[in-house]
């Protein structure tokens, strides 16, 4: 095949199977009682809260074939089997199965539909009407929403202590340990702070008086200037071993410490008025904190000896001495965080008369975590994912009906910060996002009685309010909660809340509110434990086999007041111990403290987070734990698998099952980076792995959430930032975070049109495409203006990603995306110049492969990745394609079949290779288990995605590795659309020496594609391919192009291409025999 988009090879398709249109000979007659099934409203089955005006309508047809559709829609299903119709579309010519857009009268609020199809096959014969399918719309405007207001308990977060009298018990360890002092998140750190030394200064022991001050602007680094050093008396000049009581105290502008009741030094200084207070160590093992006090004459004070194991804190480590301080200890400034408990939200009301049907439309800034007379509603406050609030806010819509009761009822809610109200400082600035503030919920109950009365309960200031158990709570670093806070009974009817107040109510987001009609980020399995083990005294580690996404489930009965510390972990130590996730965020991450009530076996989930991990190391216990003590809750987006593949080589599905749990464990609303740390969307990862999501996966509902994101993060200049979403503070130019930014990160951005192709292709969904054309112009025309005459290069910023070997250029991958863009934009004229340009810098003719320019008299190493993405991409010269693929065959090969490639060319790869004849060195490559492989990882007990090729990479729990499974379905299986949507199909499978058997089946939106091969003791393979419904197939059988001696009844030869014998099928299962010796259509 010559090297071309796959735009392109659609093309292709087209042209060579152009006779097999649906409903041809080959097609078998539709069964006149033969219905559509599989009805689907907006990729639904049964979608409730729509607010697209025109809902899109999907079904699979029975096999055979498709002429024509007629749909029918009622307000009910009984109207609608009665003939009393809203709508009729009539007959309709056609053979489309997917998004027939609802034509009847414009829906308002609340609507519901039932509605039903029925299709006419190519002889005119019209079929039964199938099975209804119903979807009901939600709250179309803001006057929709009624009264109903933003309400939460807190207004703002609390102030920092500004006055105040602090003291610490300490037993220095080492050299020296800091007190951060009035300390203020800014940067991505507490950038403005008092840093106190205690101990050696200057090599001689001391306290020293340092001010941490964050100049702002595009730069990220925090200064740091000294204020005053005070040598300490000789009697107190012994600190190593020997437990002291530091006290600093802060009136005003002045400031004093001193060291056992012993005055050592004074300052004034008006730079920092209020803050926090903390503590950190560069220097390992620093110091014990026994007792912290803190006194102030205006606030709350702050008081812990860490009884029980608590640890009121960021980060850092408690044990029988407290607190420890030292260089490793996760969390870098370990302070006590400024937040408010999460909130507990309840109203009671009262019902009248048999209930008939419920909604509940809730939207938070946050998370919302609902019960209704005690019972939760929804799948999780997790379920809706998250937005750039300033833009828009998600609302769901949940069906409670069952869940009320005549008489008294009581709706409740505990609020989470999510990404709403993050605290802590961060690479990505979301402390400071313009949306950032107190967690808060709007919600609207409508309630329809038998008498035909409805009932309305919205959030108000009616609403009574209290602080809850949750006393810290955070995407990122984990949950703290005291059972013994939880009021017993505040979710149920009858519960005294006098003593609670009104719920405030606060401005809220200002985003436009729009339904949340993906699948929900929920609990989708239970993990029980493989092992627990006793790494050192009172420390516990729990495996879970693999990396999974999700949180820990606790179940154990213990004292009052007794705390138990889980720390998730993807990694171990060789001491056995957790290596605890850590950087880009100020503070321990994924660390949940569960201090007991002491009433019994209690159980619990942390409700408002998700970490990726394997291990849980656990601490806080009086006894050793039972295995069944933790269960690992997998939590992701809901999203249905549409894909299955299986082979003869054990290697290779265990390759399948990782890069398919990668995918899953990356899946939050968003293809996401590292649930143990990042948890961002990072555009270009989403890009690399976009074919194996959306063969695994059925993608559409949560990619077009996703991709609304792209709309809302878009900046007016057109640039997007490489995570979405976003703050203006990262990924844009000139802004604080990550400084690589200095123009278009082209690899990043084609997600952007690459997720939509891969959409249109794979689920036939065109108008999400449509929707994102404005933006994607706006994409183009911004980065087309970083592309000068007259060599139209862009050599900024980041290129090929994660590689293991030389890459070339950033503008050699670069180019090549921006190339893609702007065809896909219509620019013809500016991309043939890209094109033009690109082939006179890096094509060598004579060599006929991608090389850069020679540096310092010597030739540029050999890049396979530039030697991929000009051909994936359509930038090589006419007929060369083939010259290309074969020099990267060959350099492959000369390396022990080793990829140099990062995960970009990576994408396009194997079926690059396999479809230009190279499947055997494909399967080489696949199978080897040496670094850098797949199996290496395997080799090594990691049954996820790494984030690089090493084991040292920061994180086993990746996604952008398993685009390697886009070859398993396409190559090995040889499942691949030849038209949007699978109208038609091309089954290619590549068939390996040295691999026995190979299927994979793909539910497309016409049914199910399947293919499945297998050698035979002759050495001849049979091929069975299934062909789903209005749907035209090309089968190419990798037999040296050799017309078959027999073939199935109503198979057509269309002829040799590609060292393939060509048949054309239709509809229905199809059985190919090849003889021996037919080769594996490689070279």
């Amino acid at each position: 095949m010559s090297g071309t988009t796959r735009r392109g090879a659609l093309g292709g398709a087209a042209a060579l199977a152009g006779w097999l249109t649906t409903g041809s000979a080959l097609a078998a007659p539709l069964r006149a009682a033969a219905p559509a099934s599989g009805l689907r409203t907006e990729h639904a089955a049964v979608p409730l809260g729509l607010d697209e005006p025109r809902p899109r309508l999907a079904w699979r047809p029975p096999v055979g074939g498709q002429s024509a559709w007629q749909i029918q829609a009622a307000t009910s299903e009984a109207d609608l089997l009665a003939g009393r119709l809203t709508w009729d579309s009539g007959k309709v010519a056609g053979a489309s199965t997917v998004e027939a857009a609802y034509a009847g009268p414009a829906l308002a609020a609340r609507d519901r539909r039932a509605w039903r199809v029925r299709l006419w096959d190519a002889s005119g014969r019209v079929g039964d009407w199938s099975k209804p399918a119903t979807f009901e719309m939600g709250l179309l405007a803001p006057a929709d929403w009624g009264e109903a207001a933003w309400i939460g308990r807190n207004l703002a977060a609390p102030k920092g202590w500004a006055d105040q009298v602090l003291t610490i018990d300490f037993t220095l360890k080492s050299r020296f340990f800091d007190v951060l002092l009035r300390a203020r998140p800014e940067g991505k750190t507490y950038g403005e702070a008092y840093m106190l030394r205690v101990g050696e200064v200057d090599g001689a022991p001391s306290l020293m008086l340092q001010m941490r001050q964050y100049p702002g602007g595009s730069g990220p680094q925090v200064k740091l200037k000294r204020l005053q050093v005070w040598p300490l008396p000789a009697a107190l000049s012994t600190l190593a071993g020997v437990r002291r009581r530091l006290t600093i105290e802060a009136k005003g502008t002045a400031l004093r410490f001193a060291l056992d009741g012993v005055a050592v030094g004074a300052l004034e200084d008006a730079t920092h008025a209020e803050g926090t207070f903390g503590f950190l160590s560069p220097v390992a093992e620093a110091a014990a904190i026994h007792a912290v006090d803190l006194r102030a004459p205006d606030r709350p004070g702050f008081a812990t000896a860490f009884e029980g194991g608590d640890n009121p804190f960021t980060g850092g480590d408690v044990g029988p001495e407290g607190l420890i301080i030292a260089a490793g200890v996760p969390g870098k400034d370990i302070v006590a965080p400024l937040v408010h408990p999460a909130p507990l939200l309840r109203r009671a009301f009262a019902v009248e008369g048999q209930v008939v049907r419920a909604r509940l439309y809730v939207a938070a800034g946050g998370w919302a975590a609902l019960s209704l007379n005690g019972q939760s509603v929804g799948p999780g406050p997790l379920a809706p994912g998250w937005t750039a609030y300033d833009k828009r806010v998600l609302y769901q819509t949940h069906d409670v009906t069952d869940l009320l009761k005549a008489g008294d009822n009581v709706l409740g809610a505990e609020l989470g910060r999510g990404w709403y109200g993050v605290a802590e400082p961060n690479e990505w600035y979301f402390h400071k996002a313009p949306w950032t503030a107190e967690p808060v919920m709007k919600a609207r109950l409508e309630v329809l009685l038998a008498d035909g009365s409805t009932r309305v309960l919205v959030t108000d200031s009616a609403w009574r309010t209290a602080d809850g158990p949750c006393l810290w709570d955070s995407i990122y670093s984990g949950e703290r909660r005291d059972a013994r806070r939880e009021p017993k009974g505040w979710r149920d009817a009858g519960f005294d809340d006098s003593a609670w107040t009104s719920a405030v109510m606060p401005k809220g987001p200002v985003g436009r509110l729009a339904a949340a009609t993906h699948e929900p980020i929920a609990p989708v399995a239970r993990h029980p434990a493989k092992s627990v083990k006793e790494v050192a005294p009172g420390v516990w580690v729990f495996d879970f086999g693999r990396i999974r996404t999700g949180a820990p489930e606790l179940s154990l009965a213990g004292r009052a007041g007794q705390t138990v510390s889980m720390v998730l972990a993807e990694k171990l130590r060789k001491d056995g111990t957790i290596q605890v996730a850590s950087g880009l965020i100020d503070a321990q991450l994924m660390t949940y403290r569960y201090t007991l009530a002491g009433t019994g076996r209690e159980t619990w989930r942390p409700p408002f987070g998700y970490g990726g991990f394997r291990y849980v190391q656990v601490t806080g216990l009086d006894a050793p734990p039972a295995l069944d003590a933790l269960t690992a809750v997998e939590i992701h987006s809901a999203v249905a698998s549409i894909g299955q593949f299986e082979c003869g080589d054990d290697l290779v599905n265990q390759i399948h099952d990782a890069a398919r749990q990668g995918l899953l464990n990356n899946m939050h609303a968003a293809q996401t980076d590292t649930p143990s740390l990042e948890k961002n969307g990072w555009t270009g990862d989403a890009q690399a792995s976009s074919a194996a999501a959306a063969l695994n996966f059925d993608v559409v509902r949560t990619w077009e959430k996703w991709l609304g994101d792209f709309v809302d993060a878009q900046a007016a200049s057109g640039e997007l930032p490489e995570i979405v979403p976003s703050t203006p503070f990262y990924g844009f130019e000139n802004t604080p975070g990550w400084n690589y930014i200095w123009g278009p990160t082209p690899a990043w951005d084609v997600a952007a049109f690459v997720l939509p192709e891969e959409l249109t292709l794979r689920f036939g969904d065109e108008r999400i495409a449509q929707k994102l054309r404005a933006m994607q112009k706006r994409l183009a025309d911004y980065t087309a203006g970083f592309v000068k005459a007259p060599d139209y290069r862009y050599d900024h910023g980041l290129g090929e990603y994660a590689a293991a070997g030389p890459t070339g250029p950033v503008d050699a991958t670069s180019s090549a995306y921006i190339f893609h863009m702007l065809k896909a934009t219509g620019q013809d004229a500016l991309a043939a110049k890209v094109r033009e340009a690109y082939n006179a810098r890096y094509w060598d003719a004579a060599a006929r492969r991608y090389a850069a320019p020679p540096e310092g008299g010597k030739p540029s190493p050999y890049a396979q990745t530039m030697n991929v993405l000009p051909v994936a991409l359509g930038l090589v010269p006419e007929g060369q394609a083939q010259a290309v693929v074969d020099g990267l065959a060959a350099d492959i090969a000369a390396k022990g079949y080793r990829l140099d490639v990062g995960v970009y060319a990576l994408r396009y790869l194997p079926l690059l290779l396999s479809d230009h004849g190279h499947g055997d060195l494909v399967w080489k490559v696949v199978t080897r288990t040496d670094e850098p492989s797949w199996g290496f990882w395997l080799k090594n007990d990691i049954r996820s995605m790494p984030e690089g090729w090493g084991l040292g990479s920061r994180s086993w729990n990746h996604h952008y590795f398993a685009s390697i499974s886009s070859w398993f379905y396409e190559g090995l299986a040889g499942i691949r659309p030849a038209a949007p949507g699978y109208a038609r199909l091309r089954v290619r499978p590549v068939t390996p020496d040295g691999l026995s058997r190979a299927s994979g089946t793909v539910a497309t939106p016409r049914g199910e594609a399947s293919s499945r091969w297998t050698r035979r003791a002759d050495g001849g393979v049979t091929l069975a391919v299934g062909v789903p419904g209005a749907c035209a197939a090309e089968v190419w059988l990798p037999n040296g192009g050799r017309r078959l001696a027999r073939t199935p009844a109503g198979a057509r030869w269309l002829g040799a291409r590609e060292g393939h014998a060509v048949y054309g099928v239709g509809p229905g299962s199809w059985t190919f025999e090849m003889a021996p010796g037919s080769g594996s259509g490689s070279r």
